[in-house]
């Protein structure tokens, strides 16, 4: 109909961010939008909800008033929005002080929100969140502050063995990911939650083991955002940010906000992630090592490329090859920045491009990227087959995007990621005008066994 986001957008009174979820697949248009859309998109209200898999939404003001009633009963049955107040003020109320830290820590170890697919906190509150992180990493009182006891039980062996054992999740979620995994990880963190609020520790193993527990908390949200529980990922990285602050650690929080600002901007928020970044490079702006320092800067680059702004993406690209190549041997780095290397940062590169729709651009850099990562990154492989998919697809060359998007499949069926699934299941939306082709009728089928 010759709509962009933007006009779509304006003619439906609504943000713009809206309509490109509703292109990505990543939402569905409301009830009381519907029938406006329909109007807008010349389709009777039936056509559209079969598009759409849904009921006919009302298009009178009697029916608004039934999709209202409707909504109404949804909330008394199932409680939805005292749940979302519940899990803002559970996370957002506390002090950022150690008792604080420690009843979020305890609030989200024993929660369960892994059937809301939403995020929980958005807007101007969540780009705050960063702001209270800053603060707070000046004047958080140290873990051990709050102890009488005057001895270690947690030596540094133990602590060695705490940080070993993430390691080994970490790498295990390369080849396995998010729904795999995330059980493993959420019990390693309900114990750690325990060991901090219980055992005897002294000042400087307090601070290590906050560490430890903000980085099991940030490994369960990557693993839940991973796959696609949103809000409970959000509530662990939450979690995490609060706990970093604790253990007087901007290396870990700024890792912690580089997640939340990839999450962010892959549901929309693409300013909110920019503003994430900016707190994370403020506060780490004397600390970062320069293998941090590109992840930040490629974290940007994403939130600038899916925003449409190509110049500040550039931009931020070229600062993320600038600090990775002042990385020497014997640049002492965290061991949870080890996947971030010259490929990771190819492929983060070639998704701005694609996102900006410049196959040109696109294409060195996936092949590099594909050339060069190591096979064991199986998650990893299958979602830049689908970059490379959409990169041919924008050059017209069906053919070749078909090849990628089967091998994709292919590597999606070694992994629980539902967000590599999710990514191809979008890139195939892509293909909606080839429908009849029968390569993309081959595709299909692939893709329903994939889903059997």
């Amino acid at each position: 109909m010759g709509f962009t986001q933007e006009s779509l957008a304006e003619h439906l009174g609504l943000e713009r961010s809206t309509v490109g979820r509703w292109e990505r697949g990543t939402g569905t248009p409301q009830p009381w939008n519907q029938p406006d859309l329909a109007r807008a998109l010349g389709l009777a209200h039936d056509a559209l909800a079969d598009i759409l898999g849904v009921e006919p939404a009302p298009s009178s003001p009697d029916g608004r008033a039934a999709v209202l009633d409707v909504a109404h009963d949804l909330v008394a049955e199932f409680n939805w929005p005292d749940w979302q107040q519940a899990g803002q003020a559970s996370v957002l109320e506390p002090p950022w002080s150690i008792t604080g830290t420690m009843q979020v820590l305890h609030e989200v170890a024993g929660g369960s929100m892994d059937r809301r697919g939403f995020l929980i906190i958005t807007g101007a509150t969540l780009a705050g969140l960063a702001d209270r992180w800053s603060s707070s990493l000046g004047g958080a009182v140290s873990p051990m502050e709050r102890s009488e006891q005057h001895h270690d039980r947690l030596s540094d062996t133990v602590l060695d063995r705490l940080d070993h054992r993430l390691a080994d999740l970490r790498r295990l979620d390369d080849e396995f990911g998010g729904r795999e995994l995330h059980e493993l990880a959420v019990a390693e963190f309900r114990w750690l939650t325990r060991l901090a609020d219980q055992a005897d520790y002294g000042s400087a193993a307090g601070r290590r083991l906050f560490g430890v527990v903000t980085e099991a908390a940030r490994l369960c949200g990557w693993l839940h955002f991973d796959a696609a529980h949103h809000a409970a990922a959000q509530s662990y990285y939450l979690a995490a940010l609060r706990s970093s602050a604790s253990a007087h650690d901007p290396m870990t929080g700024a890792h912690v906000l580089a997640c939340m600002s990839f999450q962010a901007t892959l549901t929309g928020h693409n300013q909110e992630a920019v503003a994430l970044i900016d707190a994370a490079e403020e506060q780490t702006k004397r600390t970062a090592t320069p293998r941090l320092r590109a992840l930040l800067a490629s974290r940007k680059a994403r939130a600038f490329a899916k925003a449409g702004d190509a110049a500040s993406c550039g931009r931020a690209l070229n600062e993320a090859e600038r600090r990775l190549d002042a990385t020497t041997p014997e640049t002492v780095e965290p061991d949870w920045i080890y996947f971030f290397d010259e490929a990771e940062l190819a492929a983060q590169a070639a998704a701005c491009w694609v996102d900006l729709r410049q196959p040109a651009k696109a294409r060195p850099l996936i092949d590099n990227a594909l050339s060069s990562m190591s096979p064991q990154y199986i998650r990893d492989r299958t979602i830049y087959h689908v970059r490379s998919a959409e990169a041919h697809l924008h050059a017209n060359d069906l053919e070749l995007a078909c090849n990628d998007l089967h091998t994709a499949t292919d590597l999606a069926g070694q992994t629980g990621s539902v967000r590599s699934v999710h990514t191809i299941r979008n890139a195939r939306g892509a293909m909606s005008r080839y429908d009849r082709e029968p390569q993309v009728q081959e595709l299909d089928r692939r893709l329903a066994d994939l889903a059997a």
